[in-house]
């Protein structure tokens, strides 16, 4: 009868067994693999702190958020930095120039600029003198050419303090620079770019 008994128990205990075994088979789920696209054959465990260890690089290709006009004015700002190179290849109409000059002592202010008029417009050019309270009292006044004392500043040799030049270049003379201390600092008018024939505003 005893024996009988544990052939029962022993009976149930595999059934348990296998009741078990069976549930845990159907609910089994493999680990979810990635191919890895430098290989064709390689594959490898997703696991979210290996990606989130990836540099930016690594995880994303990004793209230039650069503007045509930003890159337009990057190419022009590379052309035409150098007031001196471009007067040298380029048709220029100088419409102003500022140069503060020390000589002998004194600081002096040229200026040189077109005036507007009902029928046409006239160059200008004037000399101020800095007086012992850094005020600028204008000494000559010269329409049309150069005056004595213009000149006489221009030719001395002396300290350039500060020079700034606006001027226009092109074939249609559509195109102004301004600069400051011979570095362009920006520029306006119709593009140069064969393929960019509108009107452009660039600063540096």
């Amino acid at each position: 009868m005893k024996s009988h008994q544990k052939l029962l128990i022993n009976i149930g205990a595999l059934i348990i067994v296998a009741v078990i075994g069976a549930f845990l088979f159907k609910n089994y789920r493999p680990p979810v693999a990635t191919v890895n696209h430098g290989s064709t054959t390689s594959v490898e465990k997703a696991n979210p702190d290996v990606i989130l260890s990836k540099t930016p690089a690594e995880a994303v290709t990004t793209h230039s958020n650069t503007s045509p006009k930003e890159e337009n004015c990057k190419s022009l700002r590379s052309t035409y930095m150098n007031i001196d190179e471009v007067k040298k290849v380029e048709k220029v109409d100088v419409r102003f120039v500022n140069t503060h000059k020390k000589v002998d002592g004194i600081v002096y202010r040229l200026r040189l600029f077109y005036k507007d008029t009902s029928e046409n417009d006239y160059i200008n050019y004037l000399v101020y003198k800095e007086n012992q309270n850094d005020e600028d009292i204008l000494v000559e006044k010269s329409p049309y050419k150069k005056g004595k004392l213009y000149t006489k500043i221009e030719k001395a040799l002396g300290e350039i303090l500060y020079s700034e030049e606006g001027i226009n270049i092109g074939t249609e003379q559509d195109l102004f620079l301004h600069y400051e201390n011979k570095v362009l600092k920006d520029l306006q008018g119709v593009s140069p770019n064969p393929r960019e024939k509108d009107y452009i505003e660039c600063r540096f």
